[in-house]
């Protein structure tokens, strides 16, 4: 129960946010608002707000910037209750109301790949698979758009994902944002698995099993970082499969994540997080209705 009053507080808040965004407003008062609906609904935060038109900085906790049509914002906003059980979600809408052709092409890639590591989230599931297959769909998804060019496995094995999806599909969640992880590796990790060395699946918070009763997160994205495509430590396996003439034309998408907080069962993933609008044509229309 209070891991739903979390979530539903949290839903609430973004929503909040979504309503408020305006292009001249700012990004400290996008967040206002969405902290005031926490506040509202008696829950504290979980975490520092990431309300950001700079997506590609991961936990950027700065709201200093104005916002702008053109602009996509990305608002990583959790809400916590009184005895501590935490929310954790993150939603990207476009500050003018309606997505752009590029940025609709990687939203939906994005999505596509939340979903279906939503639907692969079952019980006995290892959590490393969730990871790989959110990896995937961003793989084939860029893939479609002329990104990247070859084989699918090919690139997959050869780092291609980490290129623009640089961290863990997500983590545990519970009585805290991230929880039991001041144990380390001990809480994430089962018995006899340990981190992988390669590049974007290093930072992979959670390699167990999951077991009904576990709550998750699932938050897959997309992010153009200049350190790492600047960087050919990164990207010299991947090579002119890497298309930075097509990319080029993506430049008005900085970061993209699709987080939603995920309750494993003995049969469907329960999404506690479903209540905020993750479809781009539901957000955009549930803008339109707050702009009147």
């Amino acid at each position: 129960a209070q891991l739903r009053a979390a979530a539903e507080g949290s839903v609430a808040a973004h929503i909040a946010g979504m309503r408020a965004t305006r292009p001249g407003g700012s990004e400290a008062g996008v967040a206002a608002a969405m902290v005031g609906e926490l506040m509202r609904r008696g829950l504290g935060q979980s975490y520092g707000p990431i309300v950001t038109v700079h997506g590609e900085v991961l936990h950027n906790e700065r709201q200093v910037n104005p916002i702008a049509a053109g602009d996509l914002l990305l608002a990583d906003v959790g809400g916590e209750t009184d005895e501590g059980w935490a929310a954790d979600i993150t939603r990207v809408w476009p500050v003018s109301g309606a997505f752009s052709p590029t940025q609709r092409a990687i939203y939906d890639i994005v999505l596509a790949s939340n979903v279906a590591a939503i639907q692969k989230a079952r019980s006995g599931v290892r959590y490393r698979h969730v990871h790989e297959t959110a990896g995937r769909v961003i793989v084939e998804g860029l893939r479609s758009l002329g990104i990247f060019r070859g084989d699918i496995d090919g690139l997959i094995e050869r780092g291609a994902a980490a290129i623009f999806f640089p961290h863990g599909v997500g983590h545990l969640l519970g009585l805290d944002v991230h929880d039991m992880e001041d144990l380390g590796d001990r809480a994430g990790y089962a018995p006899g698995r340990s981190r992988s060395t390669r590049f974007g699946d290093c930072y992979l918070r959670l390699d167990r099993d999951l077991e009904p009763g576990m709550a998750v997160t699932i938050e897959p994205g997309f992010y153009q970082v200049p350190g790492i495509l600047g960087d050919e430590a990164y990207t010299s396996a991947i090579g002119s499969d890497l298309d930075r003439d097509v990319l080029a034309r993506y430049a008005d998408v900085r970061g993209i994540r699709v987080e939603d907080d995920v309750l494993i069962t003995a049969g469907d993933p329960d999404v506690l997080t479903g209540g905020v609008p993750k479809d781009a044509s539901a957000i955009e229309s549930l803008m339109r209705e707050a702009r009147g």
